[in-house]
């Protein structure tokens, strides 16, 4: 015999049964999830200024006429030619650059330079946060930018 649709539903120790798990599920889930976003945020960053360069490259070459992406490693911004604004990257992640010695601009400052071909002064910008790095390359000959993640080794005490 059926039910009445009054009497249909769940006990009320079914719901808690339920909730219980619900609850045991979240506690195991949210700290993977949170550790994540470090990570997250660097790639992020990374594929920012990896597209801000591939940007430049395809000005210099549109325009025919040399371009530049300059990076100011203690401030944590980057800009483009062309244009006024500035980039910023989290402070929580360290940069670093290495470019042609003439693209220098001071201790902390200097550019990557594109050229109407396509090629460029060439380097590599690093970025690093927790245990983790993003390097973007930059092939001078061609102009190619590529990324690649690389985990760090953990520093001994």
């Amino acid at each position: 015999m059926e039910r009445p649709l009054y009497q249909r539903g769940f006990t009320i120790m079914e719901l808690m049964i339920v909730l219980v798990m619900v609850i045991i599920i979240s506690a195991l889930a949210v700290p993977n999830f949170s550790a994540g976003i470090p990570g997250a945020r660097l790639k992020a960053a990374a594929r920012d200024v990896a597209s801000a360069l591939r940007y430049v490259r395809s000005e210099a070459i549109a325009r025919a006429q040399p371009t530049e992406f300059s990076l100011d490693v203690e401030g944590h911004t980057y800009q483009v030619s062309g244009r006024d604004r500035v980039y910023a990257v989290s402070d929580d992640i360290r940069l670093r650059l290495y470019t042609a010695e003439a693209e220098l601009q001071g201790g902390a400052k200097g550019a990557i330079r594109f050229f109407p071909d396509g090629s460029s002064t060439g380097g590599r910008i690093t970025l690093e946060a927790d245990a983790q790095r993003q390097m973007v390359d930059i092939v001078w000959l061609t102009g190619q930018v590529v990324i690649r993640a690389e985990a760090l080794e953990p520093a001994e005490d």
